[in-house]
């Protein structure tokens, strides 16, 4: 895994930091503390927690994502002989060494610059500015300035790498880039800071009646994170009571709903539900997993999760309508100019990529549309049966009209339907069944677009009013601490990750794979004429 991201001239460059060594610096008592170089593998002999621990065993992931931590300050001769110490909010203090706990002390670090109220009455546009990104933010994280101040610079920085991905993805100018308002500063600093090493835990969340845990703790775990509010049904709708069969589904319900809801993502990065949610819930980020539980994919929406949802499935269960007849065959029925920018677009998405190449998502599918069995080829000993190689072909009507395609035409269309991959077959039996389904132009039809091919959930209550440098900033955070797989974008320290130009050209081996017909069909004798 590289650190590679993209700069202001567009390159890409090598972000990765390296460790080094320890050294001492003043704070506001000009008393000399240590400074813990938290990345090299050394022994802590002060440490009372876990003295014959290392920290590099403490935290193995540091050095990867201490690109994208929120940090102690320090200034630039420091830098040149130390490694900067990650704040590691979500350490609760009984896990920290006492070296360690020392920066957590309120006045160790000095700030940069101070602000002084000579006269309250007087009016003042940079005391009105100090309190938009200070004031309220100092008192209920129980933080100094000096470390809100140099995490704001942090926070900027993140923000312009995430501009320039998206000017170079989207080949952007950069008087059309997304801008963050400035009144949402403070409380994306709250969130950017509450990302630690191996957990996202906004325990200061005052969002939408949601309160801090305690009012004596503030940015830094005193104890152990916990989850404290629930993820609910909202009532009667298609996630909370799916329209459609779930007879053979691990879980009945898409969405695991819980009284206090936490999340760990595939890479074992966890998050904390900030406040109470349910699936109608707006402003939200939320996460879609895999059934083969190898892939998740992160997405952000101003909507609700019901109604996101409702477009993740239509274009998922399109594409594997499209992935088992044949882009060929798709595209005869297509006008002139072919699809819309907006549905290459979703083609192109790793996230329908996948699961119309994943076996597991492709058996959801045909457990809900049975018809599509005649495309899911076999192997040449199953195919050679006699149900399969011994039928009687049903004689094609040669009367043209709306509703059917002449033989000509559906022997056309039945060589276009992909090749098997190596080692499989289709049945004569599933060949007949083709040349059926394009005669009578059931290709035309789409498939029950109402079938959930990925679990979902919220991992994050966003704003109500949030812009969308706002969503997608949030959303890049989560991307990044969980490495999500199916996230082409957004992901700092990977870097950009786009998918094939054109998604149909490579098919793979394994997707027809250990399919399984539910339930059984009976035993059909050779004459019968064999329909799904």
């Amino acid at each position: 895994m590289d650190n590679n991201i993209i700069s202001e001239d567009g390159n890409i460059h090598d972000q990765t930091r390296r460790p080094s060594t320890l050294t001492v610096q003043q704070n506001a008592d000009n008393q000399m503390i240590d400074i813990i170089d938290l990345c090299t593998p050394t022994m802590d002999t002060n440490s009372t927690s876990s003295p014959s621990l290392t920290h590099v065993q403490r935290f193995p992931n540091l050095e990867h994502r201490l690109s994208i931590l929120p940090w102690f300050p320090f200034n630039q001769q420091q830098q040149q002989v130390q490694q900067a110490c990650p704040l590691f909010v979500n350490i609760p203090s009984h896990q920290l060494s006492e070296k360690e706990l020392i920066f957590r002390q309120f006045n160790v670090f000095k700030p940069a610059c101070e602000i002084i109220n000579n006269d309250l009455i007087l009016p003042s546009f940079l005391r009105e500015k100090y309190q938009l990104y200070f004031g309220d933010l100092m008192k209920r994280l129980k933080v100094n300035m000096a470390i809100i101040d140099f995490n704001y610079t942090r926070l900027n920085e993140y923000i312009r790498k995430v501009s320039y991905e998206r000017m170079y993805v989207f080949n952007l100018v950069s008087n059309h880039t997304l801008q963050l308002d400035e009144n949402e500063y403070p409380i994306a600093l709250e969130f950017y800071l509450q990302f630690d090493i191996n957990m996202f835990y906004m325990k200061t969340c005052e969002l939408r009646y949601a309160r801090p845990r305690t009012m004596n703790e503030g940015l830094f775990c005193i104890e152990e994170p916990e989850a404290s509010y629930e993820l609910s049904e909202y009532g009667n709708c298609g996630l909370c009571y799916p329209n459609y069969d779930t007879t053979y589904r691990t879980r009945k319900s898409i969405i695991e709903f819980s009284r206090a809801h936490k999340h760990t993502f595939l890479n074992g990065y966890q998050t904390i539900l900030n406040c109470s949610a349910s699936c109608h819930t707006q402003n939200i980020i939320y996460v879609l997993t895999c059934p083969c539980n190898e892939y998740d994919y992160i997405g952000v929406t101003s909507e609700s999760l019901h109604d996101r949802l409702i477009n993740h499935r239509e274009h998922g269960n399109r594409i594997i309508h499209e992935f088992l007849i044949g882009q060929d065959n798709i595209k005869r029925d297509l006008p002139r100019s072919g699809k819309a920018n907006d549905i290459v677009t979703k083609d192109r998405m790793k996230l329908y990529q996948h699961s119309a190449r994943c076996s597991a998502a492709i058996q959801i599918f045909l457990d809900a549309n049975r018809q599509y069995w005649r495309f899911i080829p076999m192997t040449c000993e199953e195919a050679q049966t006699s149900g399969e190689y011994m039928i009687k072909r049903r004689n094609l009507s040669d009367e043209l009209d709306w509703n059917r395609r002449s033989k000509h035409d559906t022997s056309i269309y039945v060589e276009a339907v992909p090749q098997p991959p190596n080692g499989y077959i289709f049945s004569n039996r599933q060949v007949a069944l083709q040349m059926e389904y394009f005669h009578y132009k059931k290709d035309i039809n789409l498939p029950n677009l109402d079938i959930d091919l990925y679990n979902a959930t919220i991992v994050a209550v966003l704003p109500e009013t949030s812009t969308e440098m706002f969503r997608l900033l949030i959303e890049s955070l989560f991307i990044t601490h969980a490495d999500t797989k199916l996230n082409s974008i957004g992901n700092m320290i990977r870097g950009i990750d786009l998918p094939d130009f054109n998604p149909w050209l490579i098919r793979g081996d394994q997707w027809c794979q250990g399919l399984l017909r539910r339930p059984k069909p009976r035993h059909r004798s050779n004459q019968d004429i064999i329909q799904e």
